[in-house]
This record gives C-alpha cells, sequence and structure tokens, in this order.
C-alpha cells in the first residue's frame, strides 16, 4: 500500500542514490558499524530524514519501521515517538528503501525494496527484525530499480516486485525472479502493486502512465483505464476494507476510486491544495488519508471533498497504521522524519527523535553562535543555532529557502539561497531587494568588500545596497576576495581571471574548468585534477592533492579548508599547503560542509563539526598533527 518512486527526483535521493554504483551490490549481510560505531564523533540532536517507506509489525502494534533515501533502516518500539538504528547505523548503503513490507506467512519476516538513482535495484530481507539483511534474487534484479515488493498471502514462494522494467514474479520465495510483463514495454516504472485482496492470481501493477492487471498470476495482462488520466502515474493501490472490488489509486494527479476492480476509475480532486499524491490509506472507519506533497488531506464523506490537517511543507510519501489502533496514523515525509497522529490522522506532529539524517550544506560562525544550514527537510529546513559549539541548538529553526552558502560580514550574516539573498536582522532574515529572487550560488566577504555571485552574474555591496559588478566573461562558476579585498578572482568554464578597479586580467591555471577559493592569503585553484595554491600572484602553482576533490571552507585561521576527494578526507593547512588525515567514517562524498570551532578564553575545547548529504552534523575534537603531516606537492607548470 506504499507509494515509492513518488515525487520528482529529489537533490537528496540524487546525492545518496548514486552511492548505489560506488559501493556497489549488497550481495551479503549489511554490514555492521559506520559513523556512530567510532566514539570519536558525535551527532548532533536535529531530527529528521527522507523517510520514505513505514510497516509496522503485525504481531505488535508499537514496534513499526521506517527506511529512508539514504539506506537508513530504523525502528520504534513506542508506536513512533522514538526512534533508533534497527541494526547499523547505515544498514543498506547506497540505496533508497523505497517499500517495507511484513510477511503475511512468515512471523517476523520483513522485507525491501531498494532502488539507486543511477541504476540497479534489490529485494532483501531480515529475520531479526532490521538488524541484518539478506539479498534475494540479487543477480535476476540487480539491473533494474525496484519500487515496490507485494507478498501473496497463504503461498509463501509466491512473490512480486514492481520495478523499473515491469513486474517480476517469483515462486521460490524470492530466490530467483522472472520478467512477467517481458511483451509489454509499456508496463515501464511500476511503483505500485496489488495483489487481489479476494483473489491471489488477481495481480494489478501501477505505472508510470496508468494501470495494468492480470488475472492469471502474471501471465496475461491489460491495460484498466477507462476513467483514468493517460498521464497518471500510479504510485499506491489501496483497497477498501471489506469490499474487494473497491480500490483506491493515488496518482500524480489526484486520486481516483474503482468500484469494480479497475473497470471503471473516477477522479476525486474538491480540496486539493497539490495534486500529487505519493501516498494513501484507508482507516477502518473509513476515513481516507492522502499524502500529497503539499500536506496530509483528509476526507470523511467518501472522497467527495478533502481538506488539509498539518502543515502544507510536508511532502509525504507514506501513511501506515496498526489494525489494532487504527487512530494512530504515522507518516513518512520527506526531509522531516516520521509525523504522528493521535486522532486517526488529524493534526500530526513531528515524531522523528532518533532520526538524525539531515542535509547540513553550510555553516558559519557569527560571534558566539554557530549558524547551520539545513535543507530538503520540510519545517525542519532553514538556519538552526547554536551556542555552545554544536551540541545544541535553539528549539526551532529560522525559516529560508534553500540555503548554498553562509558568510558573516561586519555583523551581519548573509546567506546565499534558491530564491535570492538573505540578510539576518536581529533574529529575523530580510531578502536583498536589489538582487532579486533568483538562486545565489555563493557570498564572499573580505576586505571590508562583499560580493555575490549568481548563476547569471556577479553583485557588490555598495553602501547599504547592491549593484552590478561589471563582468565580461563566461557563466561565473566560482568567485573569491583578495584578502585585503583589492581584487576578485572569478572563474568560468574557460578560465580564471582577476578582477581589479582598473584591470581585468586573465591568469594561468594548471588545469580546465576548476574553482578558485581564498585559503587565508592564498590562492587555491581545485576541482577534477586536484587542488594547487599559489602563496602570490606571480608564484607558481603548487599541488597539494590529486584526483577529484572539493574544497570546503572551515572559517579557520590554520585549517582554512576540508579536502574531501578520492584519497579520503583531510585537513588543509593554510600556510604550508600540508595536508591532515581526518578519520571519518563516512565517504568523502557524503561530506557538504566543514566549521573548525575553536571556544574563544578558553583552553582546548577546539573541534572540527561536518555537515553531511543526509546524515546529519557531526562533531569531534580537532584532529591533534601525530608526527608529520602528508608533504606536500612540488610546483605544477600551467
Amino acid at each position: 500500500m506504499k507509494s515509492q518512486l513518488t515525487a520528482p527526483f529529489r537533490l537528496l535521493a540524487l546525492t545518496l542514490g548514486v552511492l548505489a554504483t560506488a559501493l556497489g551490490a549488497l550481495p551479503v549481510a549489511a554490514a555492521t558499524g559506520g559513523a556512530d560505531a567510532d566514539p570519536t564523533w558525535k551527532r548532533a540532536s536535529r531530527w529528521g530524514g527522507d523517510v520514505r517507506s513505514l510497516a509496522f509489525d503485525p504481531r505488535d502494534p508499537d514496534r513499526v519501521f521506517a527506511g529512508t533515501s539514504g539506506g537508513h533502516v530504523y525502528r520504534s518500539d513506542d508506536a513512533g515517538l522514538t526512534w533508533a538504528d534497527a541494526g547499523a547505523t547505515l544498514a543498506l548503503p547506497g540505496w533508497v528503501v523505497s517499500d517495507l513490507d511484513f510477511d503475511p506467512d512468515v512471523p517476523g519476516r520483513l522485507w525491501a525494496a531498494l532502488w539507486g538513482t543511477w541504476g540497479g535495484g534489490m529485494v532483501v530481507v531480515s529475520d531479526d527484525a532490521g538488524a541484518t539483511w539478506q539479498p534475494r534474487g540479487y543477480d535476476d534484479l540487480k539491473d533494474t530499480q525496484v519500487y515496490t515488493v507485494a507478498r501473496v498471502p497463504g503461498s509463501e514462494g509466491r512473490v512480486y516486485a514492481g520495478t523499473l522494467s515491469g513486474v517480476w514474479g517469483s515462486t521460490d520465495g524470492g530466490e530467483s525472479w522472472r520478467r512477467l510483463t517481458v511483451d509489454l514495454p509499456q508496463v515501464h516504472k511500476v511503483t505500485s502493486v496489488l495483489v487481489g485482496p479476494d483473489d491471489p492470481q488477481r495481480v494489478v501493477a501501477g505505472t508510470w502512465e496508468r494501470a495494468y492487471r492480470s488475472d492469471d498470476g502474471g501471465l496475461t495482462w491489460y491495460g484498466i483505464f477507462d476513467g483514468m488520466v493517460l498521464d497518471s502515474e500510479v504510485f499506491t493501490l489501496v483497497p477498501v476494507p471489506g469490499n474487494p472490488d473497491q480500490w483506491w489509486a493515488s496518482t500524480c494527479g489526484w486520486v481516483y476510486r474503482t468500484h469494480d476492480a479497475g473497470g471503471r476509475w473516477q477522479r476525486y480532486t474538491e480540496g486539493f491544495e497539490n495534486r500529487r499524491t505519493p501516498a494513501f490509506n484507508v482507516l477502518p472507519s473509513g476515513r481516507l488519508l492522502a499524502g500529497t506533497v503539499a500536506g496530509l488531506h483528509v476526507s470523511d464523506d467518501d472522497g467527495r471533498s478533502w481538506r488539509r490537517t498539518g502543515p502544507d511543507d510536508l511532502s509525504i510519501f507514506d501513511v501506515a497504521y496498526h489494525p489494532e489502533r487504527p487512530e494512530l496514523v504515522l507518516l513518512a515525509t520527506e526531509g522531516s522524519g516520521v509525523w504522528r497522529s493521535d486522532a486517526g490522522g488529524l493534526e500530526p506532529r513531528p515524531a522523528r527523535e532518533g532520526m538524525r539524517n539531515l542535509r547540513v550544506a553550510a555553516m558559519v560562525r557569527a560571534g558566539r553562535e554557530i549558524l547551520v544550514a539545513v535543507n530538503h527537510a520540510g519545517p525542519s529546513s532553514g538556519i538552526h543555532a547554536s551556542r555552545d559549539g554544536g551540541r545544541t541548538f535553539h528549539a526551532e529553526p529560522a525559516e529560508l529557502p534553500t540555503v548554498r552558502d553562509l558568510v558573516v560580514h561586519g555583523i551581519s550574516v548573509y546567506a546565499a539561497t534558491e530564491r535570492g539573498l538573505y540578510e539576518r536582522a536581529g533574529a529575523s532574515w530580510r531578502r536583498v531587494g536589489e538582487v532579486g529572487e533568483v538562486r545565489v550560488e555563493q557570498v564572499d566577504s573580505a576586505g571590508g568588500r562583499l560580493v555575490v555571485r549568481t548563476g547569471e552574474g556577479l553583485w557588490e555591496q555598495a553602501g547599504p545596497r547592491f549593484q552590478r559588478l561589471e563582468y565580461h566573461h563566461g557563466r561565473p562558476r566560482s568567485a573569491a576576495l583578495a584578502p585585503a579585498g583589492d581584487a576578485l578572482w572569478v572563474s568560468d568554464a574557460a578560465g580564471l581571471y582577476r578582477l581589479t578597479r582598473g584591470s581585468n586580467d586573465t591568469v594561468e591555471v594548471p588545469f580546465p574548468r576548476g574553482r578558485v577559493s581564498r585559503l587565508g592569503g592564498r590562492l587555491a585553484w581545485w576541482g577534477g585534477d586536484g587542488v594547487f595554491l599559489r602563496p602570490a600572484a606571480d608564484d607558481p602553482w603548487v599541488r597539494v592533492s590529486q584526483g577529484d576533490v572539493d574544497l570546503l571552507p572551515t572559517g579557520d585561521d590554520t585549517f582554512p579548508a576540508l579536502l574531501a576527494g578520492e584519497d579520503g578526507t583531510w585537513l588543509l593547512e593554510g600556510t604550508t599547503g600540508k595536508r591532515w588525515p581526518v578519520d571519518f567514517p563516512l565517504p568523502p562524498e557524503e561530506v557538504l560542509s566543514a566549521l573548525v570551532y575553536r571556544p574563544s578564553g578558553t583552553a582546548g575545547g577546539d573541534r572540527l563539526l561536518l555537515g553531511t548529504a543526509g546524515h546529519g552534523l557531526y562533531w569531534a575534537p580537532l584532529p591533534e598533527p601525530d608526527a608529520e603531516p602528508e608533504t606536500p606537492g612540488t610546483a605544477a607548470a600551467p
């Protein structure tokens, strides 16, 4: 009953799903360990997660499982009030856990459907409450994304999987699979599968454009379209309790109902605030719950009218309840973790304590505070503030559009967002009108100057207002002010330029299509062929790192940047170019932001904070140099 590729590819899923290719499959039980297994690293208590699937244990209404787009599986033993890792911190690395479903014939067995954003899929099972997972028929399904899995009650060996390439079936408990729709290319991207409540031979597949049905266990199929708009991707197929031929379908275009097993569909739209409806469920009372990308919608009149309950910025992927306690409803949301209602879906509230899978895109220290930008987390999105070095945070974040960069300029803080430049004024934020409601990529401050980079050009603060900078090259890819503010370095796809009040010079670079940053008094050029430093304008470039590298500023004078690349994670010493290894237990590509925090007026307590692409905020004592760091490279000719 779950919807599983339920919205356009989200940034968080894109980032995490790419690991499916990098890390490969999971042909053995999931490994234990992960970031939480290293006592050096602590995780900040910011709750949230991109939850894609929920499953109540049919034997225990207090036990429920949640799967995320980052491969996490959480378990709650108090009906969703609090959560903990079911097994390893990252149980299924690189996979989106798009469906969780308990086996109706094997007590305690939990099935999961997995897919990787860039391809590949898998079905896995757990017989120990999510502690470990075993693949089922990996070789058959490895090349197709798996969105949902459906067991046939009373037939222990029969399983169906909805995948990118159609419907697959197994008669041996998933040990081997056969594509049942091989002759029907239109049965594609199957995101929901329903086995007939009173007829195990009836199988219904919800595809990227309408639904198909089989009455012979998947041997033959025919379309059940009447009344359904052509481009209706069917995210869920949900039977009405006690009425085996009456089903609801939630789609990218509102919801449909059939009274005759798909013979005819009727669409319902009245009262919806958004038509895209990834999740749906029917309570025993008859109340209908539709999870949209703009909140939960409820109908108490058989679907004739709908009303939203709860926030409108919740994007909902699954709606679940336990038959023994139908008034308790859980919602799986994008970025904001699980939400809970004790009133049959009405007035849901966050119930995500223990879920720490937030996307932390930027950090900056502003006086006594650390400001942390959390993105794609529904009501948890925005700027979170801490006054104790990231250990604890204010209760509620400051709401902002998706934040890409943060900088302190004088007594002000500026945020580059997807919808303009924002300045913090006291406890609130205001959008800078001159720059407009455009995507701002970067903001930089040095030497009393403040420069803003958008996708199309450059702006600079002039007095209380901002004005466009004269710039005659390609679309700017990066920008960095010189320490004294007397020059601005800008890169585009073709090269690097030094802009001053009186000149605009082209600068030779070690490799094309790189990016420029300021590291203390040095210039850095970084990207696909490593990191190079240039102490002064006329000095040669010196290589300090090889391979594809991301350079993340830390705001520190000694260690001004963190390098996250093919050979690991390193702190870069600004004056010497030496690299100090950082033993961070997540892959380097998962690190999005970094900050070195040194408490003023105290001895010790220095720490490194790392923001991740869906695993929350980590901190650890700043690494103490061992014997010798890695020796920096030698001069490199451009």
